[in-house]
C-alpha cells in the first residue's frame, strides 16, 4: 500500500494535470531499471542504457543505470528490440556490437529517450512537451488515432507509442514508461540545414541562401560563455540563494548554456503562385527555383522600398527588398514549438475574451510580428479556434484575418539543433498596412519575451507544470548574457522567477531587478513615429516595516534623461487613490464594469496620476494558473500599470529605457523593482477622449 500512495504522490507533484489512479494501469514498487531488466524484448535499449557513458563526463554524476536505479521523476520512451536493429541497420548502418563499443552513441541514445518529468499520454499537447529530454532537446508530439481508432501519441513524426490496455502509460516508483515502435531521434543540423531538405519550399530555402541569411542561421552556442561558466559553476557564481518580496529565499542559479536560436516561418512554393497574376516574372508550378527567385524578388519590392542604391541581384545587401522580405519571416529566437508561440498554456489569460498574444522582435532591425493564440469564439471569422495566428486584427471593428501557421510540417520533425520552422499559409510582410492597421494598437510584451534568450534556453515558463508550486527553476542573468542590456554597476542583480500561481504577476512568472541596480535595455521597436506612452505592470507591495526584498524607488530614463519623480514601487493603487485598502475592497471592479459613468470616473482619477488599473484579461489564482479566474488584475490593489514617460518616438531607431535604484538609507540595498510586462501604446489608443469613449481595459 506504502508504494501505491508514493507513486502518486510523485504524480501528483509532476504532472500538469491531476489524474486518479484509474489513469495508470500498474501500481509498482519496482524501479525503470527493474523495469528494463524484466522484458526480453527491450534488452537492447537496456544494453544501451547499461553501455551509455557521456562525452562530457562531467555533465551527470553516477552511471545512467544507477539513476534509474533510484528515487526521481522520470518518462522513458522505450523503444522494443526490433526498433533498435531498424534503426542501426536503415539509419546508422552499424551492427549492434559496434553501437556498444561507442559510448557516447549509447549515451545520446538512452538520454534521448528520457525525460527528468513525469509525462502521461493525457499530459502530452500538441506541439513539443514542456520538459525537454536529457539531451536537452525537444520531443515533438502529434495526438493521433490508430485504425481502431484508438488514441495514439506520435513522437517526432518517427515513434508512435503503443496502444495497449495492459502497458498504457506503465508506472514504476520513479517515474512512467511508453513503449514505442521506433528509435526517437532529434535533428543535428541547425535550422538552414534542415529546411534545404524539404521539397515543398525550395524558393524560400534558395532565397535564405542567396541573402545569406541562412548563414546567419548555422551559430548554436556562445562558446565563451560557456567556458566561462564551466570555470565558476562550482562557485557561488553558479547558485546562490535570493528572495522576492515576502517569499522566503530560493535557489537561484545562472543558466548552463547561450544558446543561439531561430525560428523561421516559410511559404510553400504552391502558395506563391497566387500572386502571378500581378507579377511581370511569374513563379514556375513546375519548381524552376531561378525563376521563382525573380518572382520573388519583385514581390518584395512591392512591399518595400530603400534610398540607398543596391544592384538587381546583389540580394545579400541588407537594403535589398528580397533580404528585408525574408529576414522578417526569421525571428531572433527559438520559440521551441507550436504550443509555445504564445505564452504556454494560456497561462493566467482569460482566453475567452481576449485571444492570449505574444510580440517578438524580427531579424528585420526594428520590426516585430504579433502571434495570436486563436481562443474567443465570437472573434473567429474563418479561422481555425486553437490555432495560431500571425499579425492578426480580428475583433467588433477590424477583420484582418491574419496568416495561419500550420501546426507542423509535413516531411519531418521540424525541430532543429537552434530553432525549428513552420509552414504559414501566406506571406509575412512589415508594410504600411500591418503597421497601420495591426500594430496600431497597445503592444503589451512580458519581460520574459523582450530577450530573445529567455526563450531560446528554454527558461521561459520552464518547468514540467505551471500551476504548482516549486516545480521551476529561478535564473540570475550575468552582465552579457541577454542582448541590449547593460549593467550599470557591478552590484546589480537581474534575475527571472518561474511560473508559480501565487504571484500578482501576468502569466505568473516575473523578472526583478535587485541590489544597487543601474541597468540599461533596448526598448522594443515602435512599429511609426509618434507620440508613445510607456507602462510597467508590475505589483507594487507596500509593508509596515523596512523588511529586505521589498520594492523601492526607482529612477527611470528613456534614451538617457530622467522621466520625472522615481517611481515608488511599494505604492498599492489603494494609496494612489489615496484611499485605504479596505475602502479598495468596496470597488467592485464587476460593478463598475457595469456602469459606464463610474468606471470612466475610476478611469479618470488613476489615469490623471499616471496608473491605470491591471488588465482586466489578466488573473491569478490561488489554485492554478489556468483552471480558475479568481482574481482578474483589474480588481486588485496590488497589481498596477504605472506611466513611465510620454514620449516621442522615432521609428527604426535604437531607443532606451534605464532603471536606477534611488532607495535610501541603510537598507536600499535590498530594494528592488519589479518588471513584469512593457506596454508601447500609442497616442491612437491613450489618446482617446470623444465623449465617453476611453481606451479598453483588457
Amino acid at each position: 500500500m506504502s508504494g501505491i500512495v508514493l507513486l502518486l504522490a510523485l504524480v501528483l507533484v509532476s504532472c500538469s494535470d491531476k489524474p486518479s489512479a484509474d489513469n495508470y494501469s500498474t501500481f509498482t514498487a519496482r524501479m525503470m531499471s527493474d523495469y528494463l531488466k524484466e522484458f526480453p524484448e527491450y534488452s537492447y535499449f537496456t544494453e544501451i542504457v547499461n553501455h551509455a557513458v557521456p562525452a562530457d563526463e562531467s555533465s551527470t554524476s553516477g552511471k545512467l543505470m544507477d539513476q534509474l536505479s533510484a528515487y526521481g521523476h522520470y518518462t522513458l520512451f522505450l523503444p522494443d528490440n526490433n526498433a533498435i536493429m531498424n534503426y542501426l541497420n536503415n539509419e546508422r548502418h552499424i551492427t549492434f556490437e559496434e553501437l556498444l563499443s561507442n559510448g557516447a552513441l549509447c549515451d545520446t541514445i538512452a538520454r534521448t529517450h528520457l525525460l527528468p518529468e513525469i509525462y502521461l499520454t493525457s499530459d502530452m499537447p500538441t506541439g513539443v512537451l514542456p520538459t525537454q529530454n536529457m539531451m536537452q532537446r525537444n520531443i515533438e508530439v502529434e495526438q493521433s488515432n490508430d485504425e481502431q481508432g484508438n488514441g495514439i501519441v506520435i513522437l517526432n513524426k518517427k515513434a508512435t507509442i503503443f496502444f495497449s490496455q495492459t502497458h498504457q502509460n506503465d508506472t514504476v516508483t520513479n517515474g512512467v514508461v511508453h513503449r514505442i515502435d521506433a528509435v526517437v531521434t532529434n535533428q543535428s543540423s541547425g535550422v538552414a540545414g534542415l529546411m534545404e531538405g524539404d521539397p515543398y519550399i525550395k524558393t524560400y530555402v534558395e532565397a535564405l541562401r542567396l541573402t545569406e541569411l541562412n548563414a546567419m542561421m548555422d551559430s548554436l552556442e556562445d562558446l565563451e560563455y560557456r567556458k566561462k561558466y564551466n570555470e565558476n559553476k562550482n562557485s557561488s557564481w553558479a547558485v546562490e540563494a535570493l528572495a522576492t518580496g515576502s517569499r522566503a529565499k530560493e535557489n537561484v542559479y545562472y543558466p548552463e548554456r547561450r544558446l543561439y536560436g531561430f525560428t523561421a516561418f516559410m511559404v510553400k512554393d504552391e502558395t506563391l503562385e497566387k500572386y502571378n497574376s500581378s507579377l511581370t516574372n511569374k513563379f514556375d508550378a513546375n519548381g524552376d527555383v531561378a525563376k521563382n527567385i525573380l518572382a520573388l524578388s519583385e514581390l518584395a519590392s512591392k512591399y518595400y522600398t530603400t534610398s540607398v542604391p543596391y544592384t538587381s541581384t546583389d540580394y545579400a545587401n541588407p537594403e535589398h527588398p528580397l533580404y528585408k522580405f525574408m529576414a522578417y519571416h526569421l525571428l531572433d529566437r527559438n520559440v521551441q514549438g507550436y504550443n509555445f508561440l504564445t505564452v504556454r498554456e494560456d497561462a493566467g489569460i482569460d482566453k475567452d475574451i481576449v485571444n492570449p498574444t505574444d510580440w517578438y522582435t524580427t531579424r528585420l532591425p526594428y520590426s516585430m510580428i504579433k502571434v495570436e493564440h486563436l481562443t474567443v469564439a465570437k472573434w473567429l471569422g474563418t479561422g481555425k479556434q486553437g490555432d495560431y495566428y500571425i499579425n492578426r486584427n480580428y475583433n467588433d471593428d477590424s477583420k484582418i484575418e491574419g496568416i495561419h501557421v500550420q501546426p507542423s510540417v509535413e516531411v519531418q520533425d521540424n525541430n532543429a539543433a537552434n530553432g525549428i520552422y513552420f509552414y504559414v499559409d501566406d506571406i509575412l510582410t512589415f508594410d504600411d498596412e500591418t503597421k497601420d492597421n495591426v500594430f496600431n494598437t497597445r503592444i503589451r510584451m512580458d519581460f520574459s519575451t523582450i530577450f530573445p534568450e529567455i526563450m531560446t534556453n528554454n527558461i521561459r515558463m520552464n518547468g514540467p507544470n505551471i500551476t504548482g508550486s516549486n516545480v521551476g527553476k529561478n535564473y540570475r542573468f550575468p552582465q552579457g548574457y541577454l542582448s541590449g542590456v547593460k549593467f550599470n554597476t557591478e552590484d546589480s542583480r537581474l534575475i527571472y522567477w518561474y511560473a508559480r500561481s501565487g504571484y500578482y504577476s501576468m502569466n505568473g512568472d516575473e523578472m526583478d531587478a535587485q541590489d544597487l541596480f543601474d541597468i540599461t535595455f533596448d526598448l522594443p521597436p515602435v512599429p511609426f513615429t509618434g507620440e508613445w506612452q510607456i507602462r510597467l505592470g508590475f505589483a507594487p507591495m507596500n509593508v509596515s516595516n523596512d523588511a529586505a526584498n521589498y520594492r523601492g524607488q526607482v529612477q527611470i530614463y528613456f534614451d538617457g534623461v530622467a522621466q520625472g519623480i522615481p517611481l515608488d514601487f511599494s505604492k498599492t493603487l489603494a494609496e494612489v487613490y489615496g484611499i485605504s485598502a479596505s475602502d479598495w475592497s468596496g470597488i467592485t471592479y464587476s460593478d463598475l464594469r457595469q456602469d459606464d459613468e463610474k468606471r470612466q470616473e475610476d478611469f479618470k482619477i488613476l489615469k490623471n496620476k499616471g496608473y491605470y488599473r491591471g488588465p482586466h484579461s489578466v488573473f491569478n489564482s490561488s489554485n492554478g494558473l489556468i483552471s480558475g479566474k479568481y482574481n482578474t488584475f483589474s480588481q486588485m490593489r496590488n497589481t498596477a500599470r504605472k506611466v513611465l514617460c510620454t514620449v516621442n518616438i522615432v521609428a527604426g531607431q535604437r531607443h532606451t529605457l534605464r532603471i536606477k535604484n534611488v532607495s535610501q538609507g541603510l537598507t536600499a540595498k535590498t530594494k528592488e523593482a519589479m518588471l513584469d510586462y512593457l506596454e508601447l501604446v500609442p497616442k491612437s489608443i491613450y489618446g482617446i477622449t470623444d465623449g465617453d469613449a476611453a481606451e479598453d481595459d483588457l
